[in-house]
């Protein structure tokens, strides 16, 4: 069984910023994605340090492996059309470039190529300082080493602190394992979610996470759907999509017409080009 479209939907949108200004949230879902990619890197390979040497073998083939789990965590929808991603918690995205090359542009060549040449021990992120991940030589013993930072546990939260409703544990496991098969003798959303973070993650992450949406749980009964799963696997990009056509049924003509009348400014006040309806 999974968790249903309509589950997942309702978890995501959940997850957004309170704050409708500022980059904030958007840097923090990427750093929380690079974390998630990172430890299920790990896990699958059994290891706490990966080398992400660009030059070596090993390096190339440990790049490859954070890039997949990074794209599983983001992409919704892939098609010689368009792409449909996730690049900030509780909003989509259908204008941005690969999740792949994101990652290999804003993370796996930036900072960790910064942290090569550094002096002193490197944490990401820098700012604010809610160390998650140690890079280089200095902090982890390899020049291009990769490791989780020991204060992972103390960050976590407060990255998550701008999100606008009050069970973010609960919906951002919901939304990670959205294309997840759960275990089809889970009693309830928390023991399907028990066994899924500890098949995907570290102990320590999976534990930290478990224990987090316990503590939520009297908080996210009014949230969880009274079946929140699916027999089938539903797939999230529909209900998006679905939803992005629906909302726009009820309203009535002279709304519509305002609405567009106000994009098309804004597209014209930033001189962004764009074929006029005659």
């Amino acid at each position: 069984m999974y968790f249903c479209s309509k589950q997942v939907f309702a978890s995501f949108k959940r997850l957004a910023s309170r704050k409708d200004k500022g980059k904030t949230h958007l840097e923090r879902t990427s750093c929380l994605m690079y974390f998630f990619a990172f430890d299920a890197t790990c896990k699958k390979m059994n290891h706490s340090l990966l080398d992400l040497n660009p030059d070596t073998t090993e390096g190339k083939k440990n790049r490859k492996a954070i890039e997949l789990e990074f794209t599983k965590l983001v992409l919704l929808e892939r098609s010689p059309q368009k792409i449909i991603q996730v690049t900030e918690l509780g909003k989509i995205d259908y204008t941005g470039q690969a999740p792949e090359k994101r990652i290999s542009s804003n993370f796996l060549t930036v900072p960790l190529k910064k942290a090569t040449e550094q002096m002193e021990p490197y944490f990401y992120p820098r700012r604010p300082p809610t160390p998650m991940i140690k890079l280089g030589n200095v902090a982890t013993g390899l020049k291009w080493g990769i490791e989780l930072h020991q204060d992972w546990s103390d960050s976590l939260p407060k990255l998550l602190s701008e999100i606008k409703d009050s069970t973010p544990f609960t919906d951002l496991a919901i939304y990670v394992m959205r294309d997840t098969p759960l275990n089809n003798k889970a009693e309830d959303y928390i023991d399907a979610l028990s066994t899924a973070l500890n098949e995907r993650f570290n102990p320590q992450l999976a534990k930290f996470w478990i224990q987090r949406i316990e503590r939520e749980k009297v908080l996210a009964h009014h949230h969880i759907l009274s079946i929140p799963f699916s027999a089938t696997y539903q797939a999230f990009a529909k209900s998006v999509s679905d939803y992005s056509v629906n909302r726009f049924e009820s309203l009535n003509r002279g709304v519509l017409i305002n609405y567009i009348d106000h994009l098309e400014s804004t597209l014209k006040a930033n001189q962004i080009k764009f074929t006029e309806l005659t």
